[in-house]
């Protein structure tokens, strides 16, 4: 075996295998953390959609072919 690698039967508390559950204030942490990074990658898209569209058309001016107001 590797050197890294312990065999089941080493020792008897590391053969039992005890799953870990999250409490339910490492759930509100880990909820929080993954709505603060959504909402940076929203925040981010729209600014960099609004850059580049400041990028592309900030010095074009509209102007109609037809003037409609008299």
């Amino acid at each position: 075996m590797g050197i890294l690698v312990i065999p089941p039967n080493w020792h008897p508390a590391c053969s039992q295998v005890v799953k870990m559950h999250a409490t339910f204030f490492q759930k509100v942490i880990l909820c929080a953390i993954a709505g603060f990074l959504a909402a940076s990658v929203l925040e981010w898209a729209k600014v960099f959609v609004e850059g580049a569209d400041d990028a592309l058309n900030k010095g074009y001016k509209h102007r109609n072919v037809i003037e409609l107001s008299h």
